[in-house]
């Protein structure tokens, strides 16, 4: 299940630092896009006014996925990347302009940093050949004109969810209450996708204050006991609404048994997997530079991204593929100024500069001594 690589023709030298190129990756039914910005194809300039690049980055990604063979109907997941909350304001026009029906796709929102002159970037998945249904959970919804997930197919996409309870909608008390509250929300959803949590693949977890990760890993393990088949899972601190601890997305496949992948000697602190597929998907936890002899992170940028790239490699043998079978890679960075050494770096994966995977590079909070950490999704063949 290689790559099929579908681009819009715009140089590097009109993108800048820190921008991918706008790239969507298909492997069997499954596409996925670059980080998308709001820059005017034709002229290769991307205008200075945020409202305007939002209105561009839908046109672009509409253009993209119809390059790739598919059209909105087949879009499961929208991520809107923003620099701050500001964004917000300019994503529902061209967003129901996209959907004008109920049947939408779901969609979260990341604040995090963006290259120098970039109000927004936009992510997607699609499923090709399969009808969208848009799924909600009773007691549950979103200010915003967005389900709180959809299916494809097989596969399950959640927007947000918030801490929320569901028998009068308001976010519960007390930050223990809201982590339970946060994971049943899921499985909520997960039985309105006709799945359980036995199907989520890999879990974003968001949270407002990090003293509380300890009791969200007990949450994490008293649903998911049994060591090798957990969910993979990213968890960043974020600011979220005032009163909430904590939010989470979920992706999900129906049908398969969930699989977990490790690398020996570079397992994480946490309970979660290097990796976890269902069916052909495979997503993963946060890659990062560890040495395998020593378990302790490596010093320097150079050195970590030597580890990561060899992890990222053994990663990919335990799971029974190879780099061609990664669709799409999410890059984290300390700095947007290292992104064109990043993008080098990459040739030892994918020597083909014409056959990458979709390509993100993001800001989000990594300890200061981190210099890079991969989060891999992969197409299993």
């Amino acid at each position: 299940m290689k790559r099929q690589i579908y681009a819009l023709p715009v140089s590097d030298a009109a993108l800048g630092k820190g921008q991918a190129p706008i790239s969507a990756v298909r492997a069997g039914d499954v596409i996925f896009t670059s980080g998308i910005p709001g820059i005017d194809i034709a002229s290769g300039v991307m205008p200075a006014d945020a409202e305007a690049q939002f209105a561009l980055a839908f046109t672009n990604l509409r253009k993209l996925l119809e390059h790739a063979g598919v059209g909105p109907d087949s879009i499961g997941l929208i991520t809107v990347w923003t620099p701050d909350r500001t964004g917000r304001a300019f994503i529902n026009k061209p967003w129901l302009e996209m959907f004008p029906g109920e049947n939408r796709p779901a969609r979260k929102t990341n604040h995090a940093p963006l290259p120098p002159g970039v109000h927004v970037q936009l992510t997607a998945v699609a499923v090709a050949g399969a009808t969208r249904t848009a799924i909600g959970v009773p007691g549950l919804k979103h200010k915003d004109p967005l389900p709180m997930g959809a299916r494809l197919g097989r596969y399950v996409f959640s927007s947000v969810f918030a801490p929320e309870d569901p028998k009068d909608g308001k976010v519960v008390e007390g930050p223990l209450n809201q982590l339970q509250r946060a994971f049943d929300n899921g499985a909520l959803f997960m039985q309105q996708a006709g799945g359980s949590e036995d199907h989520i693949n890999h879990y974003w977890v968001f949270m407002q204050d990090f003293t509380h990760q300890p009791a969200m890993v007990e949450e994490w393990v008293r649903r998911w006991s049994e060591f090798g088949d957990r969910p993979a899972r990213k968890t960043v601190p974020y600011e979220l609404p005032a009163g909430s601890e904590i939010q989470l997305q979920l992706t999900a496949v129906l049908g398969d048994r969930r699989k977990n992948y490790e690398v020996p000697g570079v397992g994480h602190h946490d309970p979660i997997p290097m990796a976890s597929s269902i069916g052909p998907l495979l997503q993963s936890s946060g890659i990062y530079g560890i040495d395998a002899a020593t378990g302790k992170v490596v010093e320097g940028r150079d050195e970590q991204t030597d580890m990561v790239l060899h992890i990222t490699e053994g990663l990919m043998q335990q799971a029974g593929g190879t780099p061609d079978d990664i669709t799409a890679l999410t890059v984290m960075v300390q700095d947007f100024a290292d992104v064109p050494y990043f993008r080098e770096r990459l040739k030892r994966l994918f020597p083909d500069p014409k056959s990458q995977p979709a390509l993100h590079f993001i800001r989000y909070q990594m300890p200061k001594q981190w210099h890079v950490q991969f989060h891999v999704t992969a197409m299993l063949g």
